[in-house]
Formats: structure tokens, C-alpha cells, sequence
């Protein structure tokens, strides 16, 4: 087995405690914590690496992560700023809309000192989404980091991500995630940010696959919604069914995937070594993770929260 450290943001959602979006539950959240919950409620040992308010949701959501069994080892706690929060209002089946409240808040400062103080040795795979694109600042810092996780021969795992309602310079999103994406082992993407991003290129989304792959790219995910989940690689392409469910709350289904997929990863590679290179065997052991992370997404997506969602590994069966 080995480690996760997941890098970025956590933050309150606000999700709607009733069918007319009238009531809201304050509820931990943001997509890398998330995905450090998923891969630690699993039995993974994971990290989060961020910037953490000491006002009192910060508390809070410092407090929840630590009783999911995420090691806090990383984090920054940030004395001077706000806890970002963002409302989420879920439509009749289950889909998300959000409006961010996050101007300066604490996953905002998480800067390039405290990245330095990380033990890269300890860490297997490197995770991140593209919220910490968003300003200059956080990207530059991020960009640090993967750089420092890539020259300790850690994968690093790229959740695109897209929120394009947090960029205020939206021309600036193509390029900068191009950059992350030229620099990442495994890279999951849904249909429609494949599709958004491929017209950049001017380009349908099985070309822009392709293109990924020519950077260097070891594993490409693709999910779309409740279709298969599409794998590609240099050396095989695969779909994977997902279950048939009725949703009530999607809010944290794409991180659960992602968490699960690592974590099952994590258990039956023989070492972080293998998730550079694949092999007729590590083919079907990817195949097999996509199908446990599809599970894991599915029993999300049947509750509503994003911590509280994620499934244990007893729950999966």
C-alpha cells in the first residue's frame, strides 16, 4: 500500500436541506479533501495539504477531516482569513449548480513554504484539481509542488475538475491546465470537460485524448455521468458500466471515484513503481479499480454531503 496526499481546498458547502433550495446544511467539503476522506474511510493512509482557517468552520473542518482518519501532518492553519463556503442547489435529478464565496480565504494562502516542509518520501501519489489554477499565485505554488512530487518519483493524479465560475480570467484556464496536464500520470476528466477543453485545440474529445496521451500521460479516465466510464492508455482502451441508480446528492460522486480508483490501486500494485508502467497485469488490476471506484461513486451519489457520503470499505462489500 502506499500513501495519498491530496492538495488544495476545503471548504463548507452549503447544500439545501429541502426541495425548493430554500434551507441550506452546512456540510465539509471541496474536492481534494474529499478525495482524501474517500482514499482514508477506504483504509488508505492519506494527506491533505492546505490552507485551513482557524475561524470556527475552519475548526471545524480541520476536526472532521482529522476524525475521517486524514493525517492533518500538512496542513496550514491560517489565523487571518476565512473559510471559503460555496452554495450548492441540486435540480430534480440530483445535478449541481454553485455560487463560491471564496476572496481571499485560507485555501487561498497556502503557499510554497509550507509545500517545502513535506516529506515526499512518505507520499505515493500526489492528487490535485484545477481550483488551485484559479490566481496567479496559486498556480505558481502549485506548479511548485507537483515539481517537487514529479523529482521524488511520486504520480501525480490530476482531477480536472473544471469550476469556471471561481476564475476571473477565464482565457487564462486553457493553458494553465494544459501545463498541469502535460506534467500528470493519471488524469480524470468528465465527457464535458474533455469536450471544453478540446475546443481549445479546436478538436473533438477522442483527438484531444490522444493529444494527452502524446504528452506523456500514463492513464486517462473519462467519466460521463450515469454512461461508462472510458479508460485509455498507450497500450489499451476499455470502458467500464457503471450501476444504475436513482441520485439523490452528486455532489461529491467524481471525488469518491477518484479516491476509490487510487486507493484500489494502492492495494494491488505491487508498489508506486508500477503506476508508471503498465503491463498486461496492471491493465486489469486498473480495469478492476475503475469498476470499485464506479461503486463507490454510485453509493455516493444515494446520499447527500460530501464526507459524510463517502463509503467505507465495509459499505462497498
Amino acid at each position: 500500500m502506499f500513501s495519498l496526499l491530496s492538495y488544495g481546498e476545503v471548504l463548507v458547502d452549503f447544500l439545501p436541506g429541502d426541495d425548493t433550495n430554500t434551507t441550506y446544511l452546512p456540510l465539509a467539503g471541496g474536492a481534494p479533501a474529499n478525495v482524501a476522506v474517500a482514499y482514508a474511510k477506504l483504509g488508505g493512509h492519506s494527506y491533505f495539504a492546505g490552507g485551513i482557517s482557524r475561524d470556527t468552520f475552519g475548526e471545524h473542518l480541520y476536526n472532521e477531516l482529522k476524525s475521517y482518519g486524514v493525517d492533518a501532518t500538512y496542513t496550514a492553519r491560517i489565523a487571518d482569513a476565512n473559510t471559503a463556503i460555496v452554495l450548492v442547489s441540486l435540480d430534480p435529478d440530483g445535478e449541481r449548480h454553485f455560487n463560491f464565496y471564496r476572496n481571499d480565504t485560507a485555501d487561498t494562502r497556502y503557499q510554497q513554504k509550507h509545500i517545502d516542509l513535506i516529506d515526499w518520501q512518505t507520499i505515493g501519489v500526489f492528487h490535485f484539481c484545477s481550483n488551485t489554477l484559479t490566481t496567479q499565485s496559486m498556480y505558481l505554488n502549485t506548479v511548485h509542488a507537483i515539481n517537487r512530487a514529479k523529482g521524488n518519483q511520486v504520480c501525480v493524479s490530476f482531477d480536472v475538475n473544471l469550476r469556471q465560475q471561481l476564475w476571473q480570467e477565464a482565457a487564462l484556464l486553457p493553458a494553465r491546465v494544459d501545463e498541469c496536464l502535460r506534467l500528470a500520470n493519471i488524469v480524470k476528466l468528465s465527457r464535458d470537460e474533455a469536450n471544453y477543453l478540446a475546443q481549445y485545440f479546436n478538436e473533438d474529445a477522442e483527438k484531444y485524448v490522444s493529444r494527452l496521451l502524446g504528452y506523456g500521460v500514463n492513464l486517462i479516465v473519462v467519466t460521463d455521468g450515469p454512461r461508462a466510464v472510458h479508460l485509455y492508455s498507450k497500450l489499451f482502451t476499455a470502458n467500464v458500466p457503471v450501476p444504475v441508480i436513482t441520485p439523490v446528492d452528486t455532489t461529491a460522486a467524481g471525488d469518491s471515484f477518484i479516491g476509490a480508483f487510487l486507493f484500489y490501486l494502492s492495494q494491488h500494485l505491487d508498489n508506486k513503481d508500477s503506476l508508471f508502467t503498465h503491463t498486461v497485469a496492471t491493465q486489469n488490476i486498473m480495469l478492476e479499480a475503475a469498476k470499485f471506484a464506479a461503486l463507490c461513486g454510485a453509493k455516493t451519489c444515494q446520499r447527500k454531503g460530501a464526507f459524510s457520503a463517502l463509503p467505507s470499505l465495509e459499505e462497498i462489500g
